[in-house]
């Protein structure tokens, strides 16, 4: 008997072994055709109990070693006589024979400790070792003895344990040879042979119509000799073979299945030489369950160990279930055997993303055909099951691909199987587990359900070690050890298996992890290439992450001082487009690369991001996309979202995000996080090259702070050009009621260094309003808020407006005088808002002893501005009176500083134009009979005179200044200028040029 198939989780089957406890079938005899008359199997405490008619022989302890095994069958045949010789005589001649036991009655061919060899049992059955006996044969024949005369014999022969054929779980011998048989020439030997339906394919056609995949054993006898003819076979295997050849440790041969629910039951199989290949089968109950689940011992065990006990750090990784079994000590059931087992791993052992390098998944059809790829291999098995010797039974641990449409905690994400076999013994296992990843956390818990029903002593798998090891060990120290809720065949609750780790530490050697532990990321931001003041560059920000450290979740970045983007040359991503990660391509700025995974090889993540509207209070805002596909996994479109706000006294770009920690169960253990913003003409440089710095402010899962500043400076700075062009006016019609105003305009070409300062000197001409100064507002109120607080209206002097090519719009805002109590004078902010940005400019104010006004906008934001204009008006709160009111012809001066954030610098004395002045006449004289006017012009335009009844003489002037007229007079009128007492009536006019500001006067000369 070759019993052939596969290998099973636990032991090989015993061939010859009757199903579990298989009830007696008794089927009619005396048929005319090739049958089975009758059927029966059992565990039994005796060697009676299959033909007793009593149930109480047959042995029920669930998990237990009965005293026997016994199967019998016998054919249909008919009583045969001639002359005084009577025969049964077969209704034909069998020629196969295959009986399949119950799913979890289990043979141990490792039993006795010596085994039989083929050439001991041709030889003669006495050369095989006593020791390899486990039971016998009852047998019962039919042969020919002379013509047409047959005779029945039935003998007892031997069954030897024999030495296993590669790829045969058991293998059992039987010396079919007596003194009868070897007188009718019939001796000789047939073997057993033994399997596990352990495969789900489908099986040779002798199997037709067998369950597969369940791990039942069965035992085949092929091609029996046609003679002697078989009428009956009645095989008895011992339960402790030892107790019957007084040799060796008892040690138990035959386990009962560790259920009670239902009736075993047992399959024979049997064709004939008549009809080969057609089989028929004949199925039985047992007319009695086993008993006693719920007494049995169930006390497993889990231990986990591990290659490394550095904290963080990739880990190979071994877990094993121990299930104690009592196959020494026959008297003891075993324990039950294990249906599925739940086991968690502890907090902080995770997947590591590393692992997907490389990595691909093994499809649910390739394990069902035991070939998963090699590529998807990501440790090992190894089973130690009675039956086979310890280690036999070994193969590899495969990710399987992922289930469609299955999320982490489902378990059809993260799949491994077990697929392995041990050919020498016929002995294979294919297992699959559901690994459930706790989103929150990334907690994992594996379940393996389903178990084949066969007892097993320990079970290892182990995860391999390595920069790509699948598993990684938590970042906190201390001891850590794995919980499981093992549930045993037999219905009862699952039991919590006693659970053995390891400490994490922080070398592992041994020694304490620092408290708290360490968190201190790198940071650099660097230009693609050198930096030159004011040029568009683009620049990689990078931050890096050491193993043992706390991992990163929140991040504030100031840039440089001048380090800006052109915001009105990128389309702004919507909203829902942003969050949802669908970004058009035209609103991208730049590139993302991610490092994500413990060890030296993390796995490479890379993504785009873009440049959005406002986003959590942030005038802009960042969408950041990388697509979470590694190796087998799609975890789906990761978006992180950053808000990008403006410094409102600085104008520095500060970008603040909270990055993720975990994504759909796995947790990033981020080592590295680099964005590149490399869009064309976007990104550039200040115009100081004084060294600057890179800020940021970490947190990290832990609620640890990190404060972090990198150096970064620009060359180049002397080669920019600085030409600033800065324009002073006042109106010419001052009021005491009105005060003065004062119009200051800076305007700048591109390309050129951004200011740095400004001071301006007024004259004393334009003096400070006191009444206005005493309305200043307080600093505390104008700090209350976001500027200007709640300062009241009375200290809003004027208003500004900000061009700059950086953003889409325009700045504008009010002029505030601004008081910091100890200062004898208050200073003159400007507060600028638009395209949701607000910036303050802070001058500074002075005023002489003499009433000179000088103010000074110090440590300007490193900004290109197009134009500035700064504009206090006259009014009930104007900041500047006028002395005399007499503004239009004093040529007032404004001595002006502006110094470059390049530190170019530039004086000069700026005139003050002063407008809407009227025109004035200075002085006239009669020169003949000419009249000479001298007027003064207040801009450029035409100036025209004229007497009554005379000529009208006109001049175009270019600027303004003194014109001189020569307005010709009649005789009548140069006559009446020189009498005494007599008036000439002159009419003097004045029209702009921009068509504004005409005047007219009329003079009475004498």
């Amino acid at each position: 008997m070759d019993i052939r198939s596969g290998a099973g989780l636990t032991r090989t089957l015993l061939v010859a072994l009757l199903a579990g406890i298989v009830g007696a079938a008794w089927l009619p005899a005396g048929a005319d055709a090739f049958a089975v008359s009758k059927w029966e199997a059992g565990t039994c405490t005796e060697k009676s109990c299959a033909d007793s008619g009593s149930t109480t022989a047959f042995y029920t302890q669930a998990a237990g070693h009965p005293n026997f095994g016994i199967t019998d069958f016998e054919f249909a045949y008919k009583e045969q006589e001639l002359l005084i010789k009577k025969w049964k005589e077969p209704e034909g001649h069998v020629k196969d024979v295959r009986v399949d036991l119950p799913p979890g009655l289990s043979v141990n061919p490792e039993a006795t400790k010596e085994l039989c060899t083929e050439a001991e049992l041709d030889a003669d059955a006495e050369e095989c070792p006593v020791e390899s006996k486990v039971g016998e044969d009852e047998a019962t024949g039919t042969a020919e003895i002379a013509l047409g005369v047959k005779e029945t014999v039935t003998e007892d022969f031997p069954v030897y344990n024999m030495v296993r054929k590669s790829g045969e779980p058991s293998r059992f011998g039987v010396e079919v040879n007596s003194a009868t048989l070897k007188l009718l020439g019939l001796q000789g030997v047939v073997y057993l042979e033994g399997g596990i339906s352990w495969r789900h394919e489908a099986e040779t056609s002798e199997n037709s119509g067998v369950a597969t995949g369940d791990y039942h054993e069965f035992f085949t006898i092929p091609n029996i000799p046609e003679q002697p003819e078989i009428v009956e076979s009645r095989l008895i295997f011992w339960g402790v073979p030892q107790e019957h050849t007084h040799v060796g440790t008892p040690t138990a041969f035959i386990t009962l299945p560790s259920t009670c629910t239902g009736k075993p039951v047992t399959t024979l199989h049997v064709d004939s030489y008549e009809d080969p290949g057609d089989f028929q089968a004949y199925t039985n109950e047992t007319p009695v369950s086993a008993t006693g689940c719920d007494q049995l011992a169930f006390n497993p065990s889990l231990s986990l160990s591990a290659e490394t006990s550095q904290s963080d750090q990739p880990d190979g990784v071994s877990a094993e279930l121990h299930v104690p079994q009592s196959t020494a000590e026959p008297s003891k059931p075993n324990s039950p055997d294990v249906q599925s087992a739940e086991v968690t791993l502890p907090e902080g052992m995770t997947l590591n993303p590393a692992a997907a390098q490389g990595l691909v998944g093994c499809a649910s059809a390739q394990f069902a055909a035991g070939s998963c790829p090699a590529a998807s291999q990501v440790g090992s098995f190894a089973v130690d099951a009675p039956g086979i010797p310890d280690g036999s039974l070994a193969g590899g641990v495969y990710v399987g691909s992922p289930e469609p449409e299955q999320g982490p905690e489902s378990g059809g994400e993260f799949r491994i199987f077990l697929l392995g076999e041990a050919a020498q013994y016929g002995v294979g296992l294919r297992l699959e587990g559901r690994v459930r990843a706790s989103t929150s956390t990334g907690r994992l818990t594996a379940t393996f359900a389903d178990a084949p029903q066969v007892p097993f002593e320990n079970l290892t798998l182990h995860f391999r070690g390595g920069p790509r090891a699948p598993l990684a060990n938590p970042l906190s120290c201390g001891p850590v050890a794995p919980s499981g809720a093992i549930t045993p065949y037999g219905g009862r609750a699952p039991a919590s298996a006693a659970a053995h780790g390891f400490v994490v530490d922080a070398n592992g050697d041994g020694g304490a992890c620092p408290a708290p532990l360490p968190f201190s990321l790198v940071q650099s931001l660097v230009p693609q290439s050198p930096a030159q003041a004011g040029a568009y560059d683009p620049a990689s920000f990078d931050l890096t992450r050491s193993p043992g450290a706390q991992y990163l979740s929140k991040i504030a970045t100031t840039l440089p001082a001048g380090l800006l983007g052109s915001i009105r040359s990128v389309p702004l991503c919507a909203e829902a487009e942003a969050n949802a990660g669908t970004c058009p391509v035209s609103t991208q700025i730049g590139t993302v690369t991610v490092a994500a995974g413990a060890g030296g090889e993390p796995y490479t993540f890379n993504g785009r991001a873009y440049l959005t509207g406002p986003y959590d209070g942030a005038p802009y805002g960042l969408s950041v996309v990388v697509p979470a596909v590694a190796g087998p996994y799609d975890l789906g479109t990761v978006v992180t979202r950053a808000g990008i706000t403006v410094g409102e006294y600085s104008g520095r770009l500060t970008v603040t995000g909270t990055l993720p920690s975990i994504v759909e169960g796995v947790p990033l253990r981020l080592r590295s996080l680099s964005v590149a913003v490399n869009r064309q003409d976007f990104l550039f440089n200040p115009t100081s090259c004084a060294p600057l710095a890179t800020e940021s402010l970490l947190t990290s899962t832990f609620g640890a702070v990190q404060s972090l500043a990198s150096p970064f400076q620009v060359g180049g700075c002397g080669a920019l050009e600085f030409k600033p062009r800065v324009t002073v006016s006042t109106g010419g019609r001052p009021t005491k009621a009105g005060g003065a105003s004062l119009t200051v305009a800076i305007t700048q070409g591109p390309g050129q260094a951004n200011i740095r300062e400004v001071q301006l000197q007024l004259p004393t001409q334009l003096p400070s309003r006191q009444t206005t100064l005493q309305n200043a507002c307080l600093a505390a109120r104008f700090e209350a808020g976001p500027p200007p607080g709640t300062c009241a209206s009375s200290a809003r002097v004027g208003t500004a407006t900000v061009s700059t090519p950086v953003l889409p719009g325009v700045l504008t805002g009010p002029a505030y005088l601004i008081s910091h109590g100890g200062e004898a004078f208050p200073n003159l902010d400007l507060v600028l808002s638009g395209d949701g940005v607000q910036v303050v400019l802070v001058g500074h104010t002075y005023i002489s002893p003499k009433g000179i006004i000088t103010a000074t906008f110090e440590n300007l934001p490193d900004v290109p501005i197009s134009s500035v204009t700064v504009n206090l008006p006259t009014g009930p709160n104007s900041a500047l009176a006028a002395n005399n009111g007499r503004l239009c012809d004093a040529g007032l001066l404004a001595p002006t500083t502006v110094v470059a954030q390049s530190a170019a610098k530039i004086t000069q004395s700026t005139k003050i134009a002063v407008t809407g002045c009227a025109m004035l006449v200075i002085s006239h004289r009669l020169r003949g009979r000419r009249l000479v006017l001298t007027v003064w012009a207040p801009e450029a335009g035409r100036v025209s005179v004229s007497a009554r009844g005379g000529r009208r003489v006109s001049v175009h002037v270019k600027r303004p200044g003194k014109v001189k007229l020569s307005l010709p007079l009649s005789a009548r009128q140069t006559a009446a200028l020189r009498r005494r007492g007599h008036t000439l009536a002159v009419r003097a006019g004045f029209v702009p040029r921009s068509g504004r500001n005409t005047s007219a006067l009329t003079l009475s000369l004498r």
